[in-house]
Parts: C-alpha cells; sequence; structure tokens
C-alpha cells in the first residue's frame, strides 16, 4: 500500500528495510546505517518532491533538535494543503513529542497534541492513545497550574 502521500509501496517498503537496518546495527554501524537512510530519502525526494512522509521520516533520523523541528513543521504544512489527515495526524503526534518531551515547552505541547487528537478522531487511529496520555501527564509537570 502507497504512502498517504503517494510513494509506491515499493519504494517505502525500501525506507522500512533501511530503518530495520538502522535499528539491528551495532552501536559502531549506526551512523553508517543512518546515512544511507537519509541517502535514501534524498533520491525519494528527488523522484517525488518534498511531501510530508520524506519529511517526517527524515525529521526522525537525526539529531538535531531544531532541524527536527523545521522539518516537521514544514511537512504538517504540506500534509494539511494537501488534505492528508493521517499523515498530519503523525506530524502532530511527533510535534507534540517533541515540544513536551525535548522542548518542555508547555504552550506549543499543549497546541500539538489538541491537534494530534483532532486528527486522531478524523483518522480512526486509537493506537496512539497511552502516548496522548504520556504526553498529558508530562505537560501537567510542566504546567500544573493549567491542568
Amino acid at each position: 500500500m502507497p504512502t498517504p502521500d503517494g510513494i509506491s509501496t515499493e519504494d517505502w517498503d525500501v525506507v522500512h528495510e533501511l530503518t530495520v537496518d538502522l535499528f539491528n546495527a551495532a552501536e559502531d554501524e549506526s551512523d553508517r546505517h543512518r546515512a544511507r537512510l537519509l541517502r535514501y530519502l534524498d533520491r525519494l525526494q528527488e523522484k517525488y518532491g518534498e511531501l510530508p512522509s520524506i519529511l517526517a521520516t527524515r525529521a526522525d533520523f537525526i539529531g538535531d533538535d531544531l532541524r527536527k523541528e523545521q522539518l516537521l513543521d514544514r511537512a504538517y504544512i504540506l500534509a494539511e494543503a494537501r488534505g492528508d489527515g493521517r499523515n498530519a495526524f503523525y506530524i502532530a503526534h511527533s510535534l507534540a513529542e517533541l515540544y513536551i518531551e525535548t522542548f518542555k515547552n508547555a504552550v506549543e505541547g499543549r497546541k500539538w497534541l489538541e491537534r494530534t487528537q483532532q486528527h486522531m478522531i478524523q483518522v480512526d487511529d486509537g493506537s496512539y492513545v497511552d502516548d496522548l496520555e504520556r504526553f498529558r501527564d508530562a505537560l501537567q509537570q510542566l504546567r500544573p497550574d493549567r491542568e
């Protein structure tokens, strides 16, 4: 099945394989596997253009949190413009996690948590319920006076 934004199953299967290779790699090999995955995402972007799936996946595998934020913001804008609710859901979830757990930013965290919840209803995907509860708990720790 292709991605919601149109990347073929065959091409996306390669992303999945490279991701599995990265997760299974020995510590001293992980940088090499990460580089292979990022190069493949570059090739997909040349083939398909700038798509939410590609940008969000790249964000998942880079270490620079500010660049990750930029990629996810751009991916979300593209998903919304395309009417791609499924990718918008996944990206909003990633942004909620980034703002709550990494940046400890209650205002942005709450905004992205609310968007994640809205998209979750639209795409009917309850598999992230535990994550949302964890985000709510973390938000309460950041701003208990606001809960």
